[in-house]
């Protein structure tokens, strides 16, 4: 494996680096309040006490030690790269960050998704990145308002029915 692809700090231990996101252009990460709560919120428990180590072999306590380490790094990491964007009370109607989306698609199917950063995006939860295809099509859009986004299935349209901003 090439070294451009380790990290040699810890006895000469050679560890693969986890990949984070990274935006397109570059620039800081966006991120929701909520999510960079949620990641300040894992942080502080992969830094505390480890209650799911009781039991384990000390060669398996240590590997998920170092696993917990590693991800603390990787968290902080992320937190320092992000940057909180709220709703703007301007934007109300319009798809932006961190808005709620209800959409319909051309059988009639509803499926509501949260644009978020990619840090925190987890299509089966709702939360879907900023930086994907549908949400770049719904960027701007208003109710009523249609985008066709090409999928690994084919092409589908979707009908921008409701955007809230509020909390869920």
């Amino acid at each position: 494996m090439s070294k451009a692809f380790t990290k040699e700090d810890s006895g000469g231990d050679a560890e693969l680096l986890p990949l984070r996101p990274r935006s397109a252009s570059g620039d800081k990460r966006y991120i929701t309040l909520e999510g960079y709560r949620a990641l300040q919120d894992e942080l502080t428990a992969v830094q505390g006490p480890d209650s799911g180590a009781e039991g384990l072999t000390p060669l398996e306590a240590g590997v998920r030690r170092q696993e917990r380490e590693r991800r603390a790094r990787q968290l902080a990491a992320t937190l320092e790269e992000v940057r909180v964007v709220e709703p703007d009370a301007s934007q109300a109607g319009r798809v932006f960050f961190g808005a709620w989306v209800e959409l319909e698609d051309e059988d009639g199917e509803q499926v509501c998704y949260r644009i978020v950063g990619p840090d925190e995006a987890e299509v089966k939860s709702g939360r879907l990145s900023v930086e994907s295809p549908l949400a770049k099509a719904l960027l701007g859009k208003e109710v009523g308002e249609s985008v066709q986004v090409e999928r690994p299935r084919g092409a589908v349209e979707y009908t921008v029915v409701a955007v809230d901003y509020a909390p869920r």
